[in-house]
C-alpha cells in the first residue's frame, strides 16, 4: 500500500522501498537499508544519494559512520508541489508550442442569437484569464440580451477573467455596471474616438480572435490561428495605448 502511494507521488518503484526501509529502520547504514529494501547494495547507494537530493532522506554521522534518515513525510507533499510549480512555470511556454506544431488554424462559424451565446461560453475557457474586447456596448447588448450579458460578467468575474476594453469615447450609454472601468468587476477601459469602431464585436483571448455582429445581422465566428490572434493582440494594444481614461459622457 505504501509502495504504490508513494509511486503515485513521483517515486520509482527502487525509490519507493528504500524510503520505506529507511522509515522502519530508523537512522541506518546503506547495506542494512539495502537489506530492508531487498534491493542490492551497490543499487541502494544511487538511490539513496537520489533521495537524499530530493529532500527525502537526510544524512547524520554516529563517530566516523554516516547515517541515512527518512525525512517526515510531509516533505513529499512539499517535493509535488514544488514538482508541480515547475510544470506550472512552463505550462505557457508548452502550450504556445502544442499550438505552434499541433493546432491548425480554423473558423467556426455561429448563427442566431444562441449561437452567438455559444461564443461566450468558449471565452469564458479561455485559459490565459484575459480577454481583449473592441465593442459598442449598446449593439453589444441588443445582439446577445441583456439579461444573458449580465450573467457571463458575474461568471466571467467568478473565474478570475479579466477585461480590456475599447470603447467609443462618444456616442454610447456608460455606466458603472456597463462600458465603464471598475477594478472590482475586473474590467479595465479605454475609449477612442467613435470613427475607429464598427459595429461588430471583437473579443481577442488565447490564439482566438471572436466576432459577433449586430442583432440585423445575427451571426459570428472564431478564428484559431496564432498568426491572426497575435495581429490583432499588436493592433489592440497600440489602440489602448492611444486612448482615453474617461469617456465624454456629455455627448
Amino acid at each position: 500500500m505504501y509502495e504504490k502511494a508513494l509511486i503515485a507521488a513521483g517515486l520509482d518503484e527502487k525509490q519507493a522501498l528504500v524510503y520505506i526501509a529507511c522509515l522502519e529502520l530508523g537512522p541506518s547504514k546503506v547495506p542494512a537499508i539495502a537489506r530492508e529494501a531487498e534491493i542490492k547494495r551497490t543499487t541502494a547507494y544511487g538511490i539513496v544519494d537520489e533521495l537524499v537530493s530530493i529532500g527525502l532522506i537526510s544524512t547524520s554521522y554516529k563517530g566516523k559512520t554516516k547515517l541515512y534518515s527518512a525525512a517526515d513525510p510531509e516533505a513529499i507533499m512539499t517535493l509535488l508541489e514544488e514538482r508541480k510549480k515547475k510544470v506550472t512555470d512552463v505550462m505557457p511556454e508548452l502550450s504556445e508550442l502544442f499550438i505552434t506544431r499541433h493546432v491548425r488554424p480554423k473558423i467556426t462559424f455561429f448563427e442566431g442569437r444562441e449561437g452567438l451565446r455559444k461564443i461566450y461560453a468558449d471565452v469564458l475557457e479561455c485559459k490565459s484569464k484575459e480577454i481583449k474586447q473592441i465593442a459598442r456596448v449598446r449593439q453589444h447588448n441588443e445582439a446577445i440580451g441583456d439579461a444573458f450579458i449580465k450573467d457571463f460578467i458575474k461568471k466571467r468575474i467568478a473565474r478570475g477573467i479579466v477585461t480590456r476594453v475599447l470603447h467609443p469615447k462618444a456616442g454610447d450609454l456608460y455606466t458603472s455596471e456597463r462600458g465603464m472601468e471598475d477594478p472590482k468587476l475586473k474590467r479595465y477601459v479605454r475609449y477612442l474616438p467613435p470613427n475607429v469602431f464598427y459595429a461588430a464585436m471583437i473579443m481577442i483571448y488565447d490564439h482566438k480572435v471572436a466576432m459577433v455582429s449586430t442583432k440585423e445581422e445575427n451571426f459570428g465566428f472564431i478564428i484559431e490561428s496564432k498568426q491572426f490572434s497575435n495581429t490583432l493582440n499588436a493592433y489592440f494594444d497600440f489602440m489602448w495605448g492611444l486612448g482615453s481614461k474617461e469617456p465624454d459622457l456629455n455627448t
